[in-house]
Order: structure tokens, then sequence, then C-alpha cells
């Protein structure tokens, strides 16, 4: 609620006298509440002198635009660190800002250790003194340990999950109460305790996902969370996958419009029975195919002729032939890289759908043998 009264000098007073016991003690698990927190108190005093409207707007634009906005989330630094609790030894929010943030984890919540996926660059740009925050730790008995992940960057999320979730059971282990966070608390906090429910509890994706998201306004990133368990299960398989589908392909020819085109390879029984693209308008076909993590050749025919694609990676083969060549997923490591990613027209999402015994099986071991890779004592990999 906006009122012209606030404008002024005491207003302002009274708007951060408001809002003071939402920033010190965090969100304390309820959008609903951090919402009635951040509002002003609306009296028949305050009303007398305050306009409100939807612009220049048609009435239904803007209520169609209300609408839309319900599910946008937006980082506000000025209300302070915001907290939830997830677990009795787990808590995630935004990041912490102040000395009284560490106090209030430390004499409030019994926080012991803190996991921090914000970078130096991030705490800069934010005005954090990371040195303070860092002795305030210190002199509270809190273990913080900053492993950064780039905002808003899927691959590295992906890429370094396994690491961090490794770094998280490694703590627990030490009977620690955790905080874990990033700037905001919406992406990557959540999604490292999510991942964590996901892969050491036996807890499936969508219930760890709508655990959290349910106890802590966010939204990580889920795709980025499926494509790690993935990277997790093929350094078990080692390259031999034999069950269901974990990706859905889109295999991209650009060529003439008006031509016929069909995929063979690997997946099509021998480079028997091809399967048909679609045209997609001008000079692009595609043909859509589910398959599991694994490398694969494949070739376009186009109009009889059998051809392979300049546009995506290819490899000729002992005889001298050249065959188009995808590589499907990738395996995870305790001591991520980002691998260079070649130019390929063809599309690859993944696939989110729950795992069999064995699957399951295989993702306990490969998040174990991370964190086991990881030493108790300098919390690196070994």
């Amino acid at each position: 609620m906006f009122n012209s009264k606030f404008l002024n000098s005491s207003g302002s007073k009274l708007l951060g006298n408001q809002n003071q016991h939402a920033i010190t003690h965090g969100e304390r698990n309820s959008f609903t509440e951090q919402t009635i927190q951040l509002a002003c108190v609306f009296t028949e005093e305050a009303c007398g002198d305050g306009d409100w409207a939807h612009g220049s707007f048609p009435l239904e634009e803007y209520i169609k635009a209300l609408d839309r906005s319900k599910d946008e989330m937006y980082y506000n630094h000025c209300l302070g660190m915001r907290y939830s609790k997830i677990t009795e030894q787990i808590y995630v929010g935004s990041c912490i800002q102040t000395d009284d943030d560490v106090e209030a984890l430390s004499k409030v919540e019994g926080v012991t250790a803190v996991l921090n996926f914000q970078s130096g660059t991030e705490a800069e740009n934010w005005g954090i003194n990371v040195k303070s925050i860092n002795d305030s730790c210190q002199r509270n008995n809190i273990l913080i340990i900053n492993y950064p992940i780039r905002d808003g960057d899927s691959y590295d999320m992906r890429k370094k999950l396994p690491f961090c979730v490794g770094l998280l059971l490694r703590l627990l282990r030490k009977n620690l109460r955790v905080f874990v966070t990033c700037t905001s608390g919406f992406d990557r906090s959540p999604a490292c305790v999510i991942a964590y429910l996901h892969w050491m509890t036996d807890v499936s994706l969508h219930a760890a996902y709508t655990w959290v998201t349910g106890m802590h306004t966010c939204r990580p990133d889920r795709p980025a969370i499926a494509w790690a368990t993935w990277d997790l299960i093929a350094m078990v398989e080692r390259g031999e996958h034999n069950g269901p589908p974990t990706h859905a392909v889109t295999f991209v020819w650009n060529g003439h419009e008006g031509e016929d085109v069909n995929l063979v390879g690997d997946f099509t029984v021998n480079w028997k029975e091809p399967l048909k693209a679609k045209h997609r308008g001008g000079s692009r076909h595609e043909v859509e195919v589910k398959l599991p993590q694994g490398k694969y050749y494949y070739k376009f025919i186009v109009n009889g002729q059998w051809k392979h694609s300049t546009s995506s990676p290819a490899e000729r083969d002992e005889s001298g032939n050249v065959n188009n060549i995808i590589i499907i997923g990738e395996t995870a490591s305790v001591r991520p890289s980002v691998q260079h990613q070649q130019k390929d027209a063809n599309v690859v999402k993944v696939m989110e759908r729950p795992l069999n015994e064995k699957e399951r099986f295989m993702l306990a071991k490969a998040a174990r043998c991370i964190a086991f890779s990881i030493c108790p004592l300098r919390l690196a990999p070994k």
C-alpha cells in the first residue's frame, strides 16, 4: 500500500520500524507473513491523503499483468537476510549482510556452519564486508565455507552441485547445524538442499523440490538438478546405460525447403528403420528422439542420399565415412571442470522421471563416492 504520508522523514522512519522485525529474523517459512511484514499498516489515518491507480493502462490489461506477475520473484537486498528452517540441521536463505546476521544465526538458531555459494564479486557489488563477516563467524564459532557458483549459470550449477552436496553431507556428519546460502536464497542454495535430500535420503526429486519450495520461497533450477543426477549415475555406469531414456533430443537438419529428410543411427536398430523428420518451416527439419545417456553416431538421408550435417559435430570412421556424433550427458566429478561445448544444431533436454531401483542405488553410491572423496578435515578434494 502506497501512501504519500511515507514520503516525509517521519513516515520513512515509521516504514522502517514496521519492517525491523522481518529484516532481523528472516522469512520464517511463510511468504504470506513476509508480504504482511513488507507492507505498511493500513489505518484510517494513513489513507486520508493517499492515491493509487493502474496508470494509463486499460484496467483489463492491468489485471492481466498482475496475474502474470504472481509467480515472479524479485530479490530485495534492503530486506536483509531471509531464511527458513528445512530440517533440524539445515537452514536455507539469502546472504549474510552484517555481523548482526551472524549473531542471529548463532544465538537464535544455533547455526554452527555456513555453506556459501555467493562469489566475492557479488558480495562486493552488494556492499558486503566479507572480512567482517568471516571474523564474526570465527568469533561465534561458526565454520564458513565459500564455494562460488555463478549466478544464473545452469551449467555451472550442474557441474558443481555434486561437490556442494558432498560438502553438505560432510558438515552434517560432523553434527553441525548448517546454513546454506547464496545472494538471493532463491536458486543456488535451495538447489543444493533439494539435491541433498534427493541423492542422500532416497527422496524423489519431485518430493524434495516440493518440500523445500513449500518451506522456503524460492525457485531453484530444477533441470540443473536433474542433469546433475544423471551425471552422477553415469559416473557409476561407466558409459553403459541400459535403462530407460534419460534425455529428449531434437535432431536438426538445415537444408532446403521441400526435401525428404530421414534420420538413421545407432539408435535406429543397427542403422535400419529410418525416422521421418518433420518440416518446421523454411529449411529446418526436426526429429525428436528419447535416448539414454551415451555416445551415438548418426546420419541423415536426404532425398535418398546419405549425408552428415555440417552444423553438428562429426567424425570419420576407419572406412573413411563421415558420421555425425552426439554425446548425451557427462560424468560427475569431485573436481568439476567446465568442458568446451562444441557447436551443435541439435537440442538436448534432460528428462525428469522416477528412478528405478537400480538407478536409485547407483545414484546413492555415486553421491557418496563424491562426498567421501572430500577430506573431512580440510573439506577439499583428497
